[in-house]
């Protein structure tokens, strides 16, 4: 398999990051390397640590970094048949706006997700 992939890093220590990534890889098929923000100091150091706590981060293979929901729809798309999700999320009018919100409100809700997901 070519090792040349994007990355998508997150919370390594959260049970509801780790649980959501668990379904991203079967849906990605080897297609995204993950990694947790714990592990990511060496090959990523310009990404902060508290910016992780926030969010999860996609890096392209290019070094573009895209944060929330944004990372999200960037990792569905790399499985061809999930790709419309992205140009939805980047097409539709006001469609940004509103995943970005219901992600933000996930985010800092996420450990008590992660006791009932």
């Amino acid at each position: 398999m070519n090792e040349a992939r994007s990355t998508l890093i997150y919370d390594g220590d959260c049970s509801f990051c780790i649980r959501c990534v668990d379904g991203l890889k079967k849906i990605t098929n080897g297609k995204v390397k993950f990694l947790s923000f714990q592990s990511s100091r060496e090959r990523f150091p310009e990404i902060l640590i508290g910016d992780c706590e926030r969010s999860i981060h996609w890096v392209d293979l290019n070094g573009n970094v895209f944060v929330g929901a944004e990372a999200i729809f960037r990792t569905l798309a790399c499985e061809s048949d999930k790709a419309w999700m992205l140009r939805i999320y980047k097409n539709i009018p006001g469609f940004i706006f509103v995943a970005e919100f219901i992600y933000q409100i996930v985010s800092k809700n996420r450990k008590i997700l992660g006791s009932i997901y």
